[in-house]
């Protein structure tokens, strides 16, 4: 047992030793991921999982643009009277600075967008929302083509035109897994 977690040990030190040989974060640089983000909403005892996807270039070192989709997979109430998503997509846009420190780069953005939202048992309409994320996150770049990363965004949404009025629909959604990235620019 000792040996094999000296051996895990050993692995990410020369992991990291390699990574830190060379400096991938830069303009030029174009990256992409998509996962399975969990999300919980604020209004309500509801939780989601969506299907999350950005795409995003480095302007500068420490300037970005992003673009963020969220399609909504299944939720569900903890409590019978609360109100969950039948179906529901975002998609935001928008500026990231950036805080480099070797490989590791912290971030955060500010992205406006809209939401299309359709609520269970309700509603039988779907109501586009303008909406907007503000996003925090984390990444480790390991090589030249792909890199570990954690976001946790804060979605803003209220739908109008509900049973006459509008409901609130904000939502941490967090997400993490394997990034691809490519330098663009030599």
């Amino acid at each position: 047992m000792v040996r094999r977690i000296g051996t895990v040990v050993a692995l990410l030190l020369a992991l990291n030793a390699a990574a830190q040989e060379e400096i991938y974060i830069r303009p030029g640089l174009l990256k992409a991921s998509a996962t399975i983000a969990p999300g919980k909403m604020l209004n309500r005892t509801v939780n989601t999982i969506y299907l999350s996807g950005f795409l995003e270039y480095h302007i500068e070192k420490n300037l970005s643009l992003r673009g963020d989709t969220y399609w909504y997979i299944d939720g569900t109430a903890e409590k019978a009277t609360d109100v969950t998503l039948r179906n529901a997509s975002r998609t935001y846009f928008g500026v990231f600075y950036h805080k480099n420190v070797k490989n590791w780069d912290n971030y955060l953005g500010f992205q406006p967008g809209l939401s299309f939202l359709r609520f269970g048992a309700i509603s039988n309409k779907t109501s586009v929302c303008p909406s907007f994320a503000l996003t925090a996150g984390t990444s480790f770049y390991v090589w030249k083509y792909f890199h570990f990363f954690a976001n946790l965004s804060y979605v803003n949404s209220i739908a109008h035109g509900i049973n006459g009025g509008s409901m609130r629909a904000d939502e941490l959604i967090f997400s993490a897994g394997l990034g691809f990235n490519l330098n663009t620019k030599k």
